[in-house]
């Protein structure tokens, strides 16, 4: 770290740590409820606390890392493994570490690299359908996914609402198909602030 570094650099900086920290002693705290009593903790000096909790106040009241994750998100966007994007993260957050005068020096790191294809569907054959028509169906692959064959897959569609239903079918039923999970968005919890948890169960 540069000597040079000015105070607000060093608050923005030093916040991370300290959330992280502070997060991490709370926890614990919770987990040691069920353990065998362990030594005693660390007694920090009331001065120490005292300035830990102004820092914490001041990354509280500060809209910098919300700026530096808007631009992440907003102006680079998708960042793949491997990506154009993934590379120009990088080199951004490294250029705004150097403008808080920190030394920072890029390594290079082999990373797996998968590339997003054309992804397609359609209905080919499904009831009150035009003759001689199709469904298109909008769809989009996990990173990682494995391509089908250049020519397509075409397999009746099983429809299931959980993993519960899917096993009571049994394999006679499901092999060489293909299994549509009907998993639903709860757009009521994400609408009250907690889209993270909804998102988690609509991808288990």
């Amino acid at each position: 770290m540069s000597t040079s570094i000015n105070t607000q650099a060093r608050v923005r900086v030093i916040t991370l740590v300290v959330l992280v920290s502070l997060s991490c002693i709370g926890q614990t705290s919770t987990a040691q409820l069920s353990r065998p009593p362990q030594p005693s903790p660390v007694q920090y000096s009331p001065q120490l606390v005292t300035e830990i909790k102004k820092i914490q106040q001041a990354a509280f009241e500060s809209d910098y890392a919300y700026r530096r994750l808007a631009h992440l998100s907003n102006n680079i966007g998708a960042r793949l493994s491997g990506s154009a994007q993934a590379q120009r993260a990088v080199e951004y957050v490294a250029a705004e570490l150097r403008k808080l005068g920190l030394e920072v020096q890029l390594e290079k790191v082999m990373v797996p690299h998968w590339v997003r294809g054309a992804e397609t569907a359609d209905l080919t054959e499904f009831p009150g359908m035009a003759p001689g028509t199709t469904q298109k169906v909008v769809l989009t692959a996990l990173g990682g996914s494995v391509a089908t064959p250049n020519d397509g897959v075409t397999a009746e569609v099983v429809v299931v609402n959980n993993f519960e239903e899917l096993q009571a079918l049994g394999r006679e039923r499901v092999a060489g198909k293909i299994v549509l999970f009907n998993a639903k968005f709860d757009q009521r919890l994400a609408d009250n602030g907690f889209a993270g948890p909804a998102y988690g169960q609509a991808v288990v």
